[in-house]
């Protein structure tokens, strides 16, 4: 199946930026997540002992990644607008969120009881049916790259499952190694075409109106899909108004790319580098 996304249709009132703004640190905070696991799983794996899901952030008073991932995928929402993508994506984050409660509900017992391979074990098959999940495969699902900062922290969780394996004794810590390369590869991937979706950006002035009496350009930066990440109204009269315009489009650029890229090329190093 083959689907397709809309360009949003915006005017150049400062508003038109809240839908971008949104998205993108929704995008950015879930990706986040995935950074965090991985830093305690190699402290894990450097010590060697011990309960990796046990830690905090893995209980329930851990941080929610499916909240945080529903909401960026509400905030994309405009991109992927087929009816039945999205309700793969839900069902996506579906089991995901059972993912969540699982391990949640294994890092409490590990704390209070101590190991239960049968929990563990459930929890790994429900990790790998989460990366595997149709929402995420290229063949039924065109736009799947856009899911690739919630991927990212469910591919965290998958390598932290895999790790409490390692350290119950159950699997080398060659299988946490290869788990890991492996969902760094399908990340790189859907990077690979989010930034062929989400880039480039486009900057442009409008001429002024040759009837005024004051000169100025309408100057904006959009992404590709007409919203606007910057504008300012650039009067050549005062000599410092195009290097402004100059500095404040080049910081939004690079503000997009940080929370857009970035946060998502963090974790597919540190799965490459465990």
């Amino acid at each position: 199946m083959k689907f397709h996304s809309i360009a949003a249709v915006v005017s150049l009132a400062l508003c038109s930026a809240t839908f971008t703004v949104g998205a993108t640190e929704q995008e950015e905070k879930t990706a986040t997540i995935g950074e965090q696991i991985l830093d305690k799983v190699k402290s894990k794996l450097l010590s060697g002992f011990g309960s990796l899901l046990a830690d905090a952030v893995f209980g329930s008073g851990g941080p929610q990644y499916v909240m945080l991932s529903e909401e960026s995928l509400q905030a994309i929402q405009e991109r992927v607008r087929e009816e039945i993508v999205r309700d793969a994506e839900f069902d996506f984050l579906s089991e995901f969120r059972s993912v969540e409660a699982s391990l949640k509900h294994y890092g409490d017992t590990v704390k209070y009881n101590g190991e239960d391979p049968v929990l563990l074990g459930g929890l790994l098959l429900k990790a790998n049916d989460l990366i595997n999940h149709r929402a995420l495969n290229s063949s039924y699902n065109d736009d799947f790259f856009y899911l690739a900062d919630t991927y990212a922290s469910a591919a965290s969780v998958v390598v932290a499952v895999y790790t409490e394996r390692y350290l119950a004794g159950m699997v080398p810590k060659t299988t946490v190694v290869t788990a890991a390369k492996n969902l760094a590869d399908q990340l790189s991937i859907m990077l690979a075409q989010k930034k062929q979706a989400d880039l480039p950006l486009r900057s442009g002035c409008e001429a002024p109106d040759p009837y005024s009496q004051i000169v100025e350009y309408k100057c904006w930066l959009k992404d590709p899909y007409g919203n606007y990440l910057a504008s300012y109204v650039v009067e050549p009269q005062y000599p410092d108004d195009v290097e402004y315009w100059n500095r404040k489009k080049s910081q939004a650029e690079t503000e997009y790319r940080q929370t857009k890229f970035n946060k998502i090329q963090a974790v597919i190093d540190q799965l490459r580098s465990l």
